[in-house]
């Protein structure tokens, strides 16, 4: 067995442990962070974990599908249902990715590119795809991200707890599940990756897949769910990715970086809940589902938090969905100007 096997075998074994444990624990992203943790562990201890390219590849093919599947028409139907709160849910997400973005350079002494995926609220998996793309320093933005990810975990049984509620079974997938609709999927996914190749788009094997099944499943020519299994392995198999860019780094050095990913968290959850407060109240759904539809976190949790408490659950998954497209949609246009802003300012150093 030569070095690079014995290294991904490794690397896989640690991740299983942490994805593991954190879905038995019905933990939001559990496969990624749990096996990003675990990973980054043993990193920072100094084993030899890593994963060869062929393999990313794959996973950011399927994450790329899975994605893309959130364009749903029914989703985009009931996005444009609420436009003024839509409106607040823009400028508000654009104040937090700019606050936190403000934090992360003023503070971590993060690069641009680092700072910007630091700071992107929401959609955990695309971020880290994206980030790696771009170079960003992997070990701060899984940092803030899983942090970020933490405290609204974290929260989330308290207030389930207070009400007495129940947590909320994943509805079953709906659509034809039949070979011949997973069969363009695959296809699309495919050649939307070699589109997107000669598009010369950053990570075009996540965004082409992304975009591909995207427009398959909003024009309503397919109707799929990505089945769990394959969702979990593909996102521990990213967690273990980003968790193996921690070989090298030093632990009192990541440990300095808490406190401003902490401020930036925080930073971010003022101006969210203050315009999820207002968005909520002009909307006629209250602040509460207002609160939960704009905060920075995890958008699972969020949205089970709002079915348990019957706070406009349509409202919340609504304004979630939009943000997750928005933050798609934008994170390929805006990040490589951070790249070059990065590069621009590495020269003017020089």
């Amino acid at each position: 067995m030569n070095a690079e096997i014995r290294s991904l075998t490794e690397t896989l074994a640690y991740a299983a442990v942490g994805a593991l444990a954190l879905t038995a624990l019905h933990i939001p992203a559990g496969a990624l962070v749990g096996a990003m943790a675990t990973v980054a562990v043993a990193s920072l201890w100094g084993r030899p974990t890593g994963m060869p390219a062929s393999l990313q590849t794959v996973l950011f093919l399927v994450v790329g599908s899975a994605v893309g599947a959130a364009a749903t028409p029914e989703a985009l139907r009931s996005i444009l249902s609420w436009p003024v709160s839509l409106g607040i849910l823009a400028v508000s997400t654009v104040a937090m990715f700019g606050a936190g973005y403000w934090v992360f350079r003023r503070f971590g002494g993060c690069d641009p590119v680092t700072a910007f995926y630091s700071a992107a609220p929401g959609a955990l998996s695309a971020v880290v795809v994206l980030a790696e793309a771009e170079g960003a320093v992997m070990s701060r933005v899984a940092a803030a991200q899983a942090l970020r990810v933490a405290c609204i975990t974290a929260a989330s049984p308290f207030l389930l707890s207070q009400f007495h509620l129940p947590t909320i079974v994943p509805a079953a997938p709906t659509g034809d599940q039949g070979w011949v609709a997973w069969s363009i999927l695959i296809l699309g996914s495919i050649a939307g990756w070699k589109i997107a190749e000669r598009l010369k788009w950053p990570s075009p094997s996540f965004l082409g897949p992304m975009a591909a099944s995207g427009a398959l499943h909003a024009l309503g020519w397919l109707a799929l769910s990505t089945p769990r299994p394959i969702v979990v392995v593909a996102s521990a198999g990213l967690g273990a990715m980003v968790g193996s860019r921690f070989r090298g780094v030093d632990p009192g050095r990541l440990l300095l970086f808490l406190p401003p990913a902490a401020a930036s968290f925080l930073a971010m959850g003022v101006i969210g809940l203050g315009a999820g407060w207002l968005a909520g109240s002009l909307a006629g759904v209250g602040p509460i589902a207002g609160m939960l539809a704009f905060a920075p976190g995890s958008m699972d949790v969020l949205i089970a938090i709002s079915l348990a408490t019957a706070q406009s659950p349509a409202y919340v998954a609504a304004h979630h969905t939009a943000r997750l497209l928005g933050v798609l949609a934008t994170m390929p246009l805006l990040g490589p100007r951070a790249a070059r802003a990065y590069s621009k300012e590495a020269g003017t150093r020089r």
